[in-house]
C-alpha cells in the first residue's frame, strides 16, 4: 500500500505544473515514513562543562567589555562608535540570558496515566470520585479537508487503558462549514462520519483564543488537549502524558511540535539545474563536490527541535516553559480560575474609572458581571504565551511543563511567503505583551527565573537594535573610512578572537548537540520583520491574527521581502570593491580595519543569504525536491 502511495504521488509531482494546482497537492503524503527525533540525552558532565565554559565565556566578556570602553571608543567618531559599542552590550546581555535559562535541567519521571479524578486534584466536600474526562479540540478556520480528515482520523485512533474515562472529540470549526454554504467543504458531515461532536460559531471574535472559549462552556473534559487542523497525534499521546497531571499544580503540559515534512533540499548540482537551466547545469559540473551536498534542507529554518527540546526543556527547572497552543494539554479548573480572576481585575479597573466620572459603583457592578464574559484563553494574537504568563503569575502557583517526547506531527510553512506571515505573527504577539500590562518583566507574581526565561524571549524579538548596527557599520566604515575604533590592532584582536570563540562554543555546549545553524541564520536575518513587529505596535496599528495556511502556493513575488537583503549585499559588494581599489593605489588609510571588516561581512553574508535562498524556492525546486527524496527512498529500499 506505502508503495503504491507513492507511485501515485510521483506521478502527480511529474506532471507539468499547469496540470495541478500546488494547493490540491497532498505533499506531506511522501513524508509518512519518517520517525521523529529521539530527545536530547542530559548528561553531568555536558552541564558541568557548559557551566565552566559559560563562566569563563562572561569574564572574559565583561574583560573585552571594559577594554573597549577604555582604550577603543573612537571619541572623533562617537556617531558610529558608541552605537557599535552599546549594540556589543545588548547582544552580550543576551548571550548571559540564554546561559541564566541553560543553567539547569529538571525532567519528571514519567508516570502511568490517569484514570480518577481524584488522581488530579482534591476533591471537594461531599463530592464523589469519578473516572476523568478528556476533551480533544481540533481547531480549524479555512484548512484543506484532507488535511483536516488526517487529524481527525488519527485523533480516533488514540489509545487508552481505561475505558471508563470519556475521551470526547470536538471539532471546533471558526469558518462555519457546517454545510450552510454550498461552495464550502461540509466539515459538519465530516464529523458525523467519524462519530465526533461539531462546534461553530457566528463570528470570528477573538480569532483561535475565541474559538477555543466558545467550545469551552459546551464541554466538560477535566483535562483539554488542543491540537491544530494539522496536529496529528500519535495513538500513545495520552498514555504517555496525562500522568504529570497528579500534581495538582499542574496547569498545562506542553509537547514538542514536530514538522515531519521539512523540506529535504536536493543535491547543489541538481539545485542550479532546476534553477537556472543549462547554465545552472554547466555550474554544477564545475563546482567540486556538488552532487554530494545538499541545498535547502530546511530552507525555510522552521525545524522547532531546537526550540522544544533545548530552550523550552530547559525551562521546566525554572517552572518557565510556556504553552505553545498546538500539541497542549490544560487543566480545566486552571483555566476557570484564571478567568474568573481575569474577569474580576477588569470590573476592578473599569469601577474606578466610574467612581472617577461619578457613577454609582453597585449599579456598575451589576452591569459589568452581565457584560464582561469568562475567558479562559485570554483574546490575543498570541494567546497562548499569555495565558501562560498569566497562569505562571497566579497566586496559585500553578507549574508548567515540557514534555520531552515527540507526541505528535505537524506541516510547516512550505512557501516563504507563508513563513514570513508565521513569523511575522510570532514577533507581533510577543512585542505586543511587551508593551502591554502583562509584560512578564513587571508582572507580579512571578518568580525572578520566571521573570528571565521570559525576558530572554522578548530580548530575541528587541534584536533589531543591535542586530541592525552589526549590519551595517562595516557599509558605513567602507563608504566614510571612518573606523568605529581607534585601531583595529593586536590588543583588539587578542581580546575579540576568544570573546566570539567562547560565545560559540557556549552555545554548541548548551545545546546538547542539537544543531543550531539555520535557527541561528534565521534569528539574524529576520531583523526586518521584527523591526516591523515593533514598529506596528508603538504605533498602536490593529494586529491581525495571520492563520499559517497550510496550502502550497508559489505565485507571488519575494523581491518585497528580502529587498533589506539584497540592499546590505549590494553596498557590501560595492564598498568592498571600493576599498579594494584604495587598498591597490596604496591610500588606504587603514589596512587592518579593512581586513577585519570584510570578515565581518563575510560572516554577516553567511547569516542572511540563506534567507534570500530561501525567497527563491519556487514550484519547480519543490516538485524536484519531493521527487528527489521519493527516488532516494526507493533506492535505499532496494538496497535493504
Amino acid at each position: 500500500m506505502f508503495i503504491e502511495n507513492i507511485k501515485i504521488h510521483l506521478q502527480i509531482i511529474c506532471k507539468p505544473p499547469c496540470s495541478l494546482a500546488m494547493d490540491e497537492i497532498r505533499y506531506y503524503k511522501i513524508f509518512e515514513d519518517r520517525t521523529p527525533y529521539v530527545p536530547s540525552r542530559f548528561t553531568w558532565w555536558k552541564d558541568l562543562l557548559f557551566r565552566v565554559v559559560s563562566i569563563v565565556f562572561i569574564f572574559v566578556g565583561l574583560d573585552y567589555l571594559w577594554w573597549r570602553w577604555h582604550h577603543s571608543i573612537n571619541w572623533d567618531a562617537v556617531w558610529i562608535s558608541i552605537p557599535l559599542y552599546v549594540a556589543e552590550i545588548l547582544a552580550f546581555t543576551g548571550s548571559v540570558l540564554t546561559i541564566i535559562n541553560y543553567w539547569s535541567h529538571k525532567d519528571i519521571p514519567k508516570s502511568r496515566p490517569v484514570h480518577m479524578l481524584s488522581e488530579i486534584q482534591e476533591l471537594e466536600p461531599g463530592q464523589e470520585d469519578r473516572p476523568i474526562g478528556i476533551d480533544l479540540y481540533i481547531t480549524t478556520y479555512n484548512e484543506e479537508p484532507e488535511i483536516v480528515e488526517d487529524t481527525v482520523r488519527a485523533a480516533t485512533r488514540l489509545r487508552y487503558p481505561y475505558d471508563d474515562v470519556d475521551i470526547k472529540i470536538y471539532m471546533i470549526d471558526d469558518g462555519r462549514r457546517d454545510g450552510r454554504d454550498p461552495e464550502k467543504p461540509d466539515f459538519k458531515k465530516m464529523a458525523e462520519q467519524y462519530g465526533i461532536r461539531y462546534i461553530t460559531r457566528e463570528n470570528n471574535i477573538g480569532f483561535k483564543a475565541g474559538n477555543m472559549n466558545n467550545a469551552f462552556y459546551q464541554t466538560s473534559g477535566d483535562i483539554i488537549v488542543i491540537l491544530d487542523a494539522d496536529t496529528r497525534v500519535f495513538p500513545g499521546f495520552l498514555e504517555h502524558t496525562t500522568g504529570y497531571f497528579r500534581d495538582p499544580k499542574m496547569a498545562w503540559v506542553q509537547t514538542p511540535q514536530w514538522f515531519y515534512d521539512i523540506p529535504p533540499g536536493l543535491p547543489m548540482n541538481t539545485y542550479f539545474e532546476t534553477k537556472y537551466g543549462k547554465a545552472g547545469k554547466w555550474l554544477g559540473k564545475i563546482i567540486p563536490f556538488s552532487s554530494r551536498y545538499i541545498v535547502g534542507k530546511n530552507v525555510f529554518g522552521t525545524d522547532p527541535r531546537l526550540f522544544y527540546d533545548v530552550i523550552l526543556r530547559r525551562r521546566n527547572a525554572s517552572n518557565a516553559a510556556f504553552s505553545c497552543g498546538a500539541g497542549s494539554l490544560q487543566r480545566r479548573r486552571a483555566l476557570e480560575l484564571l478567568a474568573r480572576r481575569e474577569k474580576d481585575e477588569e470590573i476592578q479597573r473599569r469601577l474606578k474609572k466610574a467612581r472617577r466620572q461619578g457613577l454609582d459603583p453597585e449599579t456598575e457592578r451589576r452591569r459589568l458581571e452581565k457584560e464582561i464574559p469568562l475567558r479562559p484563553f485570554v483574546h490575543h494574537i498570541s494567546e497562548d504565551i499569555l495565558t501562560s504568563i498569566l497562569l505562571h503569575s497566579d497566586k496559585r502557583k500553578w507549574k508548567s511543563y515540557q514534555h520531552p517526547d515527540v507526541e505528535c506531527k505537524m506541516l510547516s510553512p512550505q512557501s516563504f511567503e507563508v513563513f514570513i506571515k508565521q513569523f511575522s505573527r510570532y514577533a507581533e504577539g510577543t512585542i505586543d505583551i511587551t508593551f502591554s500590562r502583562h509584560n512578564p518583566v513587571f508582572k507580579r507574581g512571578l518568580s525572578l527565573r520566571q521573570r528571565l526565561a521570559y525576558l530572554e524571549t522578548i530580548w530575541s524579538y528587541l534584536s533589531p537594535f543591535w542586530l541592525l548596527v552589526f549590519i551595517t557599520y562595516p557599509i558605513l566604515f567602507f563608504f566614510t573610512l571612518i573606523p568605529p575604533l581607534k585601531a583595529f590592532n593586536f590588543d583588539f584582536f587578542i581580546r575579540i578572537v576568544p570573546f566570539l570563540m567562547l560565545n560559540v562554543l557556549v552555545t554548541n555546549i548548551g545545546n546538547w548537540g542539537v544543531p543550531a545553524k539555520r535557527p541561528e541564520q534565521f534569528y539574524q536575518a529576520g531583523f526586518w520583520y521584527k523591526l516591523q513587529a515593533l514598529y506596528k505596535v508603538l504605533i498602536k496599528r490593529k494586529i491581525q491574527f495571520n492563520v499559517t495556511s497550510k496550502k502550497v502556493k508559489y505565485n507571488q513575488s519575494n523581491l518585497k521581502h528580502i529587498w533589506p537583503h539584497w540592499t546590505i549585499v549590494i553596498l557590501s559588494l560595492a564598498g568592498i570593491g571600493y576599498n579594494l581599489i584604495l587598498v591597490l593605489r596604496g591610500v588606504h588609510p587603514s589596512y587592518s580595519a579593512f581586513f577585519a571588516n570584510v570578515f565581518w561581512t563575510v560572516y554577516t553574508f553567511y547569516l542572511i543569504t540563506p534567507f534570500i535562498r530561501a525567497a527563491g524556492w519556487n514550484e519547480k525546486l519543490f516538485r524536484r525536491s519531493l521527487e528527489y527524496y521519493t527516488n532516494k527512498k526507493q533506492k535505499t529500499k532496494k538496497r535493504t
